[in-house]
Formats: C-alpha cells, structure tokens, sequence
C-alpha cells in the first residue's frame, strides 16, 4: 500500500466507532429549518465550485500571512493533543489531551521557535485533560477532568508552592461532575466550568470561587439549563460569553458577570430559531452545535464557531452586540464564512461504519488577532490545519491563509486517534498578543508556532469598519 494514507486505509477497513471521548460537543443534530432571521441582507456567490453566503461579493484584499516557525511533538508516542493555552507573558504554553490518562505538558517558549518539554504531567485512566488554563494565581494552571467521577477540574502547581516546572503536582480540585471546557477569571479568582447537566433545574455553567486554590468553593451555578459547551469572560464588558448546544438552550448566550459569583442572563442568540445546517449547503449561512463564541477586544463583536462532525460543516459567524444595531440583549449576525476547503463530511451521516472524514472541514477552537487596521482569526480547523481568517470587515469575513500541520505524526497514535484518518487534525489555535505569536495544537503532530505578518489594505478597510 505505498502512498496510500492512513486515511484511506481506514475507509477501506470500515474502521467502528469513534471512543466515547471522541466527538464531545459534536454529535447533537439540528433540528429541522425554523424561521429564518431576515435581519441582515446578504449576497451569494460562488467561490471554488461552492456556494458561499457573505454580505458582500468581493473580498478586502489582505497580505497578512501566516509564517511557520516552530514545531514540536513534545516527546509523545502517542499524540492526541487538545487544547493549547498560552500564558500571557508569552513564556510558557499548557497542552491539554483528548485520550485517557494522557494529562497535560507544560512548554517551554522562550524561543518560540524551539520549544521546549518541560513536563509531562499524566492523569489517571479514564481522565481527559482536554482544556487547560492558566490562573488563579501565578504558578498554577488548571486542566479539566472529562469524566472524572467527583473531580471536574484540577489545580496544577508547577511554581506557586511545593510544585515547580519540572516537578508539578495537584494542588486542589473542583469536585464537581467531568467538565469539557472551562475559564480561569485570575483576577478575581473565580473559574467558570461547563457541567454537561441535563438537569432543567440547574445552571449550565458551574461557578467556583478559588481565592484559596487548595480548598476551592463552588457558589451555584450560572446560565440557562442544558449543555453548556464553552465559557469565556470578556473584561472589557463584564460579560460571558458561552455556547450551548442540546435541547433545553441551544445557541448564544450572554452573562452579566460584574458580580463574579452571580452571574446573570443578559442575552441569547436562539439557534432553534433560525436556519439549520441540516437543511443548507456549505457555505450557506445556518445554525446549529454552537460550540465556542470569543469577544473582538477592540469591537462591539463576537465571533461565534459552529462544530459539527459530519454532513454540512459548521463556520463562523460574526455578532453584532453593539457595533452598530445589535446589543448585548438582541445580539445580531451580520458575517458568515466556512474553511477554505470546506465541503460536505460523508462519513457518519448515512448509518456507515466510517468515521474517518468526521469533522473535517468544520471550524474549531480559535482566536482573535488584533493587527494594526486589521482584525483577523487564528483558528485550529481539523483537517485544514492552521487558518487564518480576516474580520477587519466583520459584514465579510473570509479566510487569507492557512497552513497544513501535517509533520510527521507521533510513532504510535493511539487507537482512539486512529479513527481519525490522518493529519493535518487541528485542535486549537491561541494568539499571544504579548510576544505577537500563535500556537497551534495538532491531534497527531503536536504543537506548532507562528509569526503573523503583512500589512492589511487598510484604505479599503478603513471604510467598512467602524469603531466602537
């Protein structure tokens, strides 16, 4: 079989089932098309044979590139990488594991370049460290724990105390149910962490009070019931922004977290609402598996990405919730876009033993990059790899580059990883606005780092964007 990819191999095979860790956040279908939102006008083209919905014909032309610098698979045989988390001063990256037992490496970035392992820090069988964050405190990150059992999240001491970068150890936990994502507030020592509840009577987003990080204490919960998926604390405006998916909420919900224990519902996006995935074509503008929604620093804008494992790829939508006629209370999408690539996923729509093209060419885990006049996102999408997108016209996002993190995988990927096809397998992207480099986590190749370089046509810009 010489030149014939692990990929294709495993079609042929007919390779069952996907692990019970391997498709969190992605298997919910949409339910059929609902009303359609008819706020915002828009344009269709046609793009590579696609059909493409945008609000407008022609692309801002842009030279912001994406340039490889540094890559490195931190002495794993096995693969799997997560989320990947840089701290904010640039020096260090904490790796979060899809697979059991797998735990979290702490990366060294002084040459980001070069980077390199300083610990790998394993968890117990049966534990998925699939997010990481650094806080509450200096020399602490947190890992979450899907299942756990009693611990939701750990506390990682790799400096604050009796643990130190090569020697970590777990300083407290959060005893609560297996939690997917979650979100450090370090200034007020409080983490937000997603539940997976199917209670209708409580909160979707577990709240936590972590002044002490060996004791913590959880206050209640927050957020409308359901599945909760992701949860991110916007500074500038005391806001949540978190991603439901599921039947009881599905869609964007907004918290008002300017008292950090109690936060409130201030809006929602109601996905039930509008047109599904399950009824467009890629490219067409739809809702559905609403799977993590970032604030643009600079902007009344949020971006919003959609995950869906197999049929029509989900894409990302820009927010209106102040920039011009949308608010806090009635967000209001006004830009869509999909992956450069994006095309129907075939495998595990039609009752198949297939799952090797799942997820493919939906989006995921990604970040904002503020440039100068621009506005771009960073983004590990699956099997495109690294993407670059520009938002600087948020009417008209679109991608401008991208960059296959297709090295060579680790020597022994584990079973669960296999089913996976081949990579490039993008998990995740962050931007270190510090030092002015991303990084990007692979399933299979590990860690990746970049500089992000260009000068955007900002006369072209300038007059489709406004300020806040």
């Amino acid at each position: 079989m010489a030149g014939t990819t692990r990929r294709a191999v495993l079609k042929a095979l007919g390779v069952v089932g996907i692990g019970s860790g391997a498709a969190y956040g992605a298997l919910q279908m949409e339910p059929s098309e609902s009303a359609v939102n008819g706020s915002n006008e828009t344009r269709t083209t046609t793009t590579a044979g696609r059909t493409r919905t945008n609000a407008a014909t022609t692309p801002t032309p842009s030279t912001w590139r994406l340039g490889a610098t540094g890559q490195s698979q931190l002495s794993s045989s096995v693969g799997g990488f997560a989320e990947g988390s840089v701290r904010p001063d640039g020096r260090y990256a904490a790796v979060g594991t899809r697979f059991s037992g797998t735990g979290s490496y702490l990366v060294d970035l002084e040459d980001p370049s070069a980077p390199e392992l300083v610990h790998h820090f394993p968890a117990d069988d049966g534990v998925r460290c699939l997010d990481v964050k650094f806080g509450p405190k200096k020399g602490l990150y947190c890992r979450s724990n899907h299942p756990a059992g009693d611990s939701g999240v750990q506390i990682v001491d790799y400096g604050f105390a009796e643990g130190t970068p090569e020697s970590p150890q777990v300083i407290g936990e959060l005893n609560a149910s297996g939690t997917h994502n979650l979100f450090v507030r370090s200034n007020e020592s409080v983490v937000y962490a997603v539940n997976y509840g199917d209670d209708p009577d409580i909160g979707g987003i577990d709240v936590w009070d972590v002044s002490d990080p060996r004791s913590p204490q959880q206050h209640g919960t927050a957020g409308p019931p359901g599945l909760a998926h992701d949860v991110v604390y916007d500074a500038k405006r005391e806001l949540l922004h978190c991603a439901y998916m599921g039947e009881m909420a599905d869609g964007y919900v907004l918290l008002d977290a300017s008292d950090p224990l109690k936060p409130n519902q201030a809006g929602h996006f109601d996905y039930d609402k509008h047109p599904s995935y399950a009824n467009s074509e890629v490219g067409e503008e739809a809702f559905g598996n609403c799977h993590y929604a970032l604030p643009d620093p600079r902007r009344d804008l949020v971006v919003v990405g959609d995950e869906r494992s197999y049929g029509t790829p989900g894409g990302k939508h820009v927010f209106d919730i102040g920039w011009r006629d949308g608010s806090i209370e009635n967000p209001i999408p006004i830009g869509f876009t999909v992956s450069p690539n994006a095309e129907h996923m075939e495998s595990g729509d039609d009752g198949t033993d297939d799952q090797t093209e799942r997820f493919d060419w939906t989006g995921h885990q990604f970040d904002i990059v503020p440039r100068g006049d621009a506005t771009l996102v960073v983004s590990g999408d699956w099997h495109e790899g690294t993407v670059l997108y520009d938002i600087t016209d948020p009417t008209d996002p679109h991608p401008i580059d991208s960059h296959r993190t297709d090295a060579p995988a680790v020597p022994n990927p584990a079973e669960d990883l296999q089913v996976f096809g081949d990579p490039p397998m993008a998990y995740s992207a962050t931007y270190n606005e510090e030092r002015g480099f991303a990084l990007t986590s692979d399933l299979f190749t590990g860690i990746y780092t970049y500089k992000i370089d260009g000068v955007a046509d900002t006369e072209t810009a300038a007059s489709t964007t406004e300020s806040d």
